[in-house]
């Protein structure tokens, strides 16, 4: 329980750093938007629930590709081609810069702080 709220805590800082960076908040602003198209499309075009349409777009955009939902129409299909092509980028980038502020918050966390987590 306690490695859980360590986890949190640092994830608090991580989240601070990136949100100071004007890269990230539109890398992030362009995910929301692509998220909410995607959802809006699967929702209207394939027929799917707002939250199965939103669940198929975050499968869609991490490549985990359950094989749950698929798309059934040649629109949807074509959507997708581009969808994923665009959107795989944009997460690819979130990631990337995470990985930045948290190796930038490790950097600069206070000497005493590092001591306490060590085995």
């Amino acid at each position: 329980m306690i490695g859980f709220i360590l986890l949190f805590r640092n994830m608090w800082h991580i989240l601070k750093i990136l949100f100071k960076q004007e890269e990230q908040k539109t890398i992030m602003i362009a995910l929301v938007v692509i998220l909410t198209i995607g959802t809006f499309f699967y929702h209207n075009v394939e027929a799917m629930s707002y939250l199965d349409a939103l669940y198929f777009s975050v499968m869609t955009l991490a490549t985990v590709g359950y094989g749950d939902l698929a798309p059934t129409t040649a629109l949807g299909k074509l959507f997708s081609i581009f969808y994923v092509l665009i959107g795989v980028g944009l997460l690819s980038a979130v990631i990337v810069n995470m990985n930045r502020a948290l190796m930038e918050y490790h950097k600069t966390k206070p000497h005493h702080l590092r001591k306490k987590e060590l085995p």
